[in-house]
C-alpha cells in the first residue's frame, strides 16, 4: 500500500520507546518521513531507527533535481532505499538513502539488482546509436511519457506518450510503470540546452518495436527519420519563424517528394498546391 501523506509514520515512531540504535541494513527499503530539507538533499526520520538518513540530490529522482523541495516537502512520507552506511568521525552512522530506487505506489525495489547507476562499465559520455533497438527499464512515469534506462549505457531516454503505443496513449501509467521492461529504438539523441554539462537527450520510440521480440517494425527508418527531423526542429535554441519557402523546399526521406516532411508523407497520394482566386 501506498504510504499515507501525513505525520502518520512520525507519530507512531516516537511512541516507539525501542529505537533500533543500530542501522539499518544495506540495501533495505523502508518508510519514512521527510524530517528536513536542505540544498543538498533531504534528511528521513524513518520508522524504529533512531538516526535519520540523508536523501542526496542526486537520489531523489531521475530528472536532474535543483532544489529537493520540487520533489519532497517536511512531513512527507515515502519509501525510501538503504544505499550506504558507512561510521562518521562522532561514531555515529552515516546513513544514504535513495527515493528513486523505490516506487512511491508500493514500496517495491525498482534496483533489486542493487547496481549503482553509473557502474565502471557504462561511460556517461556514451550514447547509443540512432535507429539502434534496446532493451530498458522504466525508471519513471509522467503525464507526457516514460524514462527509461537503456541497458548498458548510463544515459536514459524519454518515451514521449505519442511514442508509447500505435492507438492513443492519455495515460502512460495504461502503457507500463515503474520497473517495466521495454523494447525501445533511438529516434534522436541531440544536445539538451537546458544542461550546461554537455550531457544530451535521448528520445525512444516504443511503438516502432515489438514489444514481445524487439523486432524493429520500421526497418526503413522511415517513421524514425521523421520523429528525428521534429526533434531537430524543436531542439534548442530561439524557436525561429519557418517560412513558406522552407516547407517548399523540404525533400521528404520517404518517397522523394517535395513540399513536405515524411511525417506528413502519404504514400501514393499527390497533391498540387491550388492558388487562392482572387475576389472580383
Amino acid at each position: 500500500p501506498s504510504p499515507p501523506r501525513g505525520g502518520g509514520a512520525r507519530a507512531r515512531a516516537r511512541r516507539r520507546s525501542d529505537f533500533d540504535e543500530k542501522p539499518p541494513e544495506l540495501n533495505s527499503v523502508h518508510q519514512g518521513v521527510i524530517a528536513d530539507i536542505r540544498k543538498f538533499g533531504a534528511f528521513v526520520e524513518m520508522e524504529g531507527f533512531r538516526n535519520h538518513g540523508l536523501i542526496h540530490i542526486s537520489q531523489l529522482s531521475n530528472r536532474r533535481v535543483e532544489e529537493a523541495d520540487e520533489v519532497v516537502q517536511v512531513g512527507e512520507e515515502v519509501f525510501v532505499k538503504v544505499i550506504k552506511v558507512e561510521t562518521g568521525n562522532n561514531g555515529r552512522p552515516k546513513i544514504g538513502l535513495s527515493l528513486k530506487d523505490v516506487s512511491q505506489d508500493n514500496g517495491r525495489d525498482l534496483n533489486p539488482s542493487n547496481q549503482s547507476y553509473r557502474p565502471q562499465q557504462e561511460n556517461p559520455d556514451k550514447y547509443p546509436e540512432l535507429y539502434t533497438v534496446h532493451q530498458g527499464q522504466v525508471v519513471s512515469v509522467r503525464d507526457y511519457g516514460a524514462f527509461v534506462k537503456i541497458d548498458g549505457y548510463y544515459a536514459h531516454g524519454l518515451v514521449h506518450v505519442s511514442q508509447m503505443a500505435k492507438w492513443k496513449v492519455d495515460d502512460p501509467k495504461d502503457v507500463v510503470n515503474e520497473g517495466s521492461r521495454v523494447w525501445v529504438k533511438v529516434v534522436a539523441v541531440e544536445a539538451d540546452p537546458r544542461r550546461d554539462d554537455g550531457r544530451k537527450k535521448v528520445s525512444l520510440s516504443m511503438k516502432l518495436v515489438s514489444q514481445e521480440d524487439g523486432e524493429d517494425l520500421d526497418k526503413s527508418n522511415a517513421e524514425a527519420e521523421g520523429l528525428t527531423d521534429r526533434a531537430r526542429a524543436g531542439g534548442g535554441g530561439e524557436s525561429k519563424r519557418i517560412e513558406l519557402g522552407a516547407i517548399l523546399n523540404v525533400t521528404c526521406t520517404k518517397c522523394g517528394g517535395h513540399g513536405h516532411l515524411a511525417t506528413q508523407c502519404f504514400t501514393g497520394k499527390k497533391y498540387d498546391l491550388v492558388e487562392e482566386e482572387e475576389e472580383e
